[in-house]
């Protein structure tokens, strides 16, 4: 933690609401300053941490902004990511890609002596190879040796499926890399043990009798609203009739052969299924094919096109319970929406609170302002204790940097 009788300095860019700076906090480093164009995330980040704070576009970050960062040794950044995301639409030309390589340029300017950016496992897909590159160049081009790698944060120690990329820059010849050592596994149920004891534990039941509520009342643990896939994971619209209408066995069964054959017989190079023939229907259900195929049209449980038959819905991952025994999915910005994700065994999203300890933020740590806001801060944080575990591999490898 101490080089030369002094603290290691850190700053963080993209901050949020201080997740990295959490982390890099409990490992000991002094956190000089946080710079976030989000001035909420800012001040949920100034009253845990006390760091000072710069609201401002990073993106107009300039020579004359370097006496914000003077004398770091550490630039951590988490820039937005919604660009790189394949939650999202994944588009290789939104502007928000932009901000990863602006790190890069910024830290040219400061020149600390690392630079850590943490991105969604999405930035070194073949279709941002370009942002990843010119990252990876400016960084280079600026005396910096930079390497990569991909973390699945469950391994860990972290209670989710949540997979992302550091970039790591250090200004030496020699090439070094992270070593960051695997931690024991945490379920849910591990990290949401007496979630309801803490001091801002609010939980929204779903009301008895909504379509909500008496959807969530058939999913099981490790099950999901599905009409895409088969299988003990999946629960189908038709499974629920009490919100989405009766359907005869025999018509439950020409909606099941739907759901294979639009796997099966494929006819696109993309997606992963394809609407159904009508002739490959009338295979199986014979003369009674076509009234089966209105009935089901007229209950909204399926649509025509063109000759193809396909599902009118497919709600894939919607209403997904979490399992005690298991990890999370990736906790994001919708992680309080029920009709995304619901409590293990009570129907009801999760809390901000629950959703926060997945994230490995403690109940000390506490946020402001509306659940909307709160959820967005919390799901687009880097989680605490994986910031810890990067920063204290850096303090302890610091006399080899």
């Amino acid at each position: 933690m101490i080089f030369d009788g002094t603290q290691i300095s850190f700053a963080s860019l993209y901050s949020g609401c201080g997740g990295l700076d959490q982390g890099f906090h409990d490992a000991g480093m002094r956190g000089l300053c946080a710079i976030d164009l989000d001035r909420a995330a800012l001040g949920v980040l100034k009253k845990n941490l006390g760091t000072k704070t710069e609201n401002m576009d990073l993106s107009t970050f300039g020579k004359q902004h370097c006496s914000l960062l003077k004398g770091v040794d550490v630039i951590a950044a988490g820039p937005p990511c919604q660009g790189f995301s394949t939650a999202g639409p994944n588009n290789p030309d939104d502007h928000r890609n932009d901000h990863v390589w602006n790190v890069a340029r910024i830290a040219s300017l400061i020149k600390p002596k690392v630079v850590i950016i943490e991105n969604v496992r999405g930035l070194v897909n073949p279709k941002n190879a370009k942002h990843f590159d010119k990252t990876m160049a400016l960084l280079k081009e600026s005396g910096y040796s930079v390497s990569s790698s991909i973390y699945n944060l469950s391994d860990y120690g972290i209670a989710q499926r949540r997979v992302r990329v550091l970039i790591l820059a250090v200004r030496s010849s020699t090439a070094f890399e992270l070593q960051i050592p695997c931690q024991e596994r945490q379920s849910i149920g591990d990290v949401l043990e007496n979630a309801n004891t803490a001091s801002d534990f609010e939980a929204d039941y779903l009301p008895i009798g909504s379509t909500e509520g008496l959807i969530a009342r058939k999913i099981a643990p490790g099950q999901k609203l599905s009409n895409v896939r088969s299988g003990l994971s999946a629960v189908h619209t038709w499974e629920i009739p009490e919100v989405f209408g009766y359907v005869s066995p025999i018509e439950v069964s020409l909606l099941e052969t739907v759901v294979k054959l639009r796997r099966q017989k494929r006819r696109r190079n993309f997606g992963d299924a394809d609407p159904v023939l009508l002739g490959d229907l009338r295979h199986f259900f014979g003369p009674d094919t076509d009234s089966l195929i209105k009935s089901l049209i007229s209950k909204n449980y399926l649509r025509e096109l063109d000759g193809y038959i396909d599902l009118r819905n497919t709600f894939n991952g919607k209403f997904r319970r979490l399992k005690w025994d298991d990890v999370s999915p990736t906790v994001d910005t919708r992680f309080g929406q029920p009709r995304y994700f619901l409590h293990p065994e009570e129907d009801r999203g999760l809390t901000v609170r629950e959703a926060a300890r997945i994230q490995s933020f403690g109940d000390d740590f506490l946020f402001d302002g509306a659940k909307t806001s709160k959820y967005r801060m919390i799901g687009n944080a880097v989680p605490p204790k994986f910031a810890k575990l990067v920063a204290t591999t850096l303090n302890d490898s610091w006399a080899e940097l």
